[in-house]
């Protein structure tokens, strides 16, 4: 089946889209692929008669939407009904978050659309299924666009937050290379796991921004580090590429980060043959090839089951939750306008101004400051009323 592929060079490709966003785009078109053949749908037949994909159908492509790819693979014999059938039964966690879900819709809704309007251009004007065709593919669009589900994050309860300071403390305490609680055996990677863990609580830095960093954007005169955007990066050896997906931009790097970034470089990264043939900052710790992000991540996956006093929902993003909460409270200190803080903020996260994502990562600190005024505001009332 060419469709896909001619659709990723065409369309995906076309709009000068990361690797990663393609790879993702591909696998829901993968879903799409499987729905087809599961419920033995000739695609290419049923537009030769003008005709695409019935109420049901779709219905049932969304109700696939909702299911992890493994447990179609698994149950391939298996109508959709069936396979949901056997999960409510075994109570087995295979359904999607709703943002993914919405994704996938929305990817094979833009995949089927491309298709369909192809095989139209191909097709004359005069052709018997012509005008039937145009019609049903504009039906079926839109009945699938219909299907996508809201994703307006309107529960503010256990939305994901900073560290509380304390919290805080005890992690950078323990990822000390001189701590004796520090988890992790042998010289190198302990010092390369404390200087990880202090870049991403400094700067707030996304997974893909830490890993692509190389030593060429660090400026140890000026004190300043460059996040560059590398889409696509030749040189990059890793097999799944970590991408930047913010603007670029200069950050000042503080002493301390200075230091230990120099001493890792000179003492530590260099023992590394391989590392000596390319120039990312952090290195895997067995074969000197670039950091990669499933390495990252088993990074704070061990940390947590080591310590158990520290969240289990630590990771890379929970530490860019706690840099902007640490941002909002020296913004307060400074009596920032908030017209200035919002600027300030999204050049040191790489936003756009008017994007709004400020807002993701502020809940923790804008939470704190509502209850204390709410407080106060109470005790008040209280202190108002007339005694008896």
């Amino acid at each position: 089946m060419l469709g896909p592929l001619i659709y990723a060079l065409t369309q995906l490709r076309g709009r000068n889209l990361a690797t990663n966003t393609i790879d993702q785009a591909l696998r829901h078109i993968m879903l799409f692929v499987l729905f087809l053949d599961k419920r033995q749908i000739d695609l290419a037949q049923r537009l030769n008669e003008g005709r695409v994909l019935s109420i049901n159908e779709i219905e049932d492509l969304t109700n696939t939407c909702k299911l992890a790819v493994e447990n179609l693979i698994t149950n391939k014999r298996s109508n959709i009904v069936e396979i949901q059938k056997n999960i409510n039964i075994k109570k087995t966690r295979v359904y999607l978050n709703t943002q993914t879900i919405a994704n996938r819709i929305r990817t094979i809704t833009d995949y089927l659309s491309w298709l369909l309007k192809s095989h139209l251009l191909k097709l004359s004007i005069h052709n018997v299924n012509y005008a039937s065709l145009e019609k049903i593919t504009q039906l079926n669009i839109e009945v699938l666009k219909a299907h996508i589900p809201v994703t307006h994050k309107h529960n503010v309860i256990g939305v994901r937050e900073g560290l509380e300071p304390q919290i805080a403390s005890r992690l950078l305490q323990v990822i000390s290379v001189t701590s004796p609680e520090n988890p992790w055996l042998g010289q190198f990677i302990r010092v390369r796991n404390e200087l990880i863990f202090n870049w991403l609580y400094s700067f707030g830095l996304r997974r893909g921004e830490l890993l692509n960093i190389r030593i060429k954007d660090i400026n140890f005169q000026k004190e300043e580090v460059v996040i560059a955007r590398r889409a696509d990066d030749l040189t990059d050896p890793r097999k799944e590429q970590p991408v930047v997906k913010t603007r670029d931009r200069i950050l000042p790097i503080p002493s301390k980060i200075i230091k230990l970034t120099y001493d890792y470089i000179i003492y530590h990264r260099k023992k590394f043959e391989r590392a000596r043939k390319h120039d990312f900052l952090f290195i895997a710790d067995k074969t000197g090839e670039p950091l990669s992000l499933s390495a990252l991540n088993k990074c704070f996956t061990y940390l947590r089951s080591a310590i158990e006093d520290l969240p289990q929902d630590l990771s890379p993003h929970i530490l860019r939750h706690t840099w902007n909460d640490n941002f909002s409270v020296a913004m307060d200190k400074n009596n920032i306008p908030e017209s200035d803080e919002i600027k300030m903020r999204a050049f040191l996260m790489g936003w756009s101004e008017a994007s709004g994502t400020a807002s993701t990562y502020t809940k923790r600190h804008i939470r704190k400051k509502a209850n204390k005024i709410s407080l106060n505001m109470q005790n008040s009332f209280f202190e108002k009323e007339p005694t008896t």
